[in-house]
């Protein structure tokens, strides 16, 4: 619950960063249209704010890969191997670091669930059972009493 509650902070933290930056390079490039700047200098900022979400974009994968695989390994569910196609792709900006793809995470997740799914089937089976258990011991002992 911590590390999920953890992973949510980073992510609206990331998510506030992108908004700001966005927000930021808005103001700069419309200052500059109105200033009369060069167009090469306009295109220069927008450039560099694709390239600046981009990264952030790329932190915010590699913090939902990181998470997923955290989650997966805790619960002993198969990650996708580098070698699947389709499943991961190298970041463009931040170099070394490969993310899962959409395809990727859909997998990934869909595996969690069905992981938590299964489980949740054994613990209300095993409650059923003990309800069970209680109810034949209830119906016993009144029996006895009477």
């Amino acid at each position: 619950m911590i590390e999920h509650l953890k992973y949510r902070a980073k992510l609206a933290k990331l998510l506030r960063q992108k908004e700001a930056l966005r927000n930021s390079f808005k103001e700069d490039i419309r200052k500059a249209s109105k200033e009369g700047k060069p167009r090469g200098d306009i295109e220069y900022l927008e450039h560099q704010s694709y390239f600046e979400e981009d990264m952030i974009d790329e932190e915010i994968s590699i913090l939902a890969t990181e998470n997923l695989i955290h989650n997966a390994r805790r619960r002993f569910v198969p990650i996708p191997s580098r070698e699947t196609e389709g499943m991961w792709e190298q970041c463009h900006t931040i170099s070394n670091r490969f993310v899962l793809t959409s395809q990727g995470v859909s997998e990934l997740r869909s595996s969690l669930r069905k992981e938590r799914k299964e489980q949740l089937e054994f613990v209300v089976q095993i409650l059923a059972t003990i309800t069970g258990v209680v109810g034949a011991a209830t119906g016993l002992v009144a029996v006895i009493m009477k």
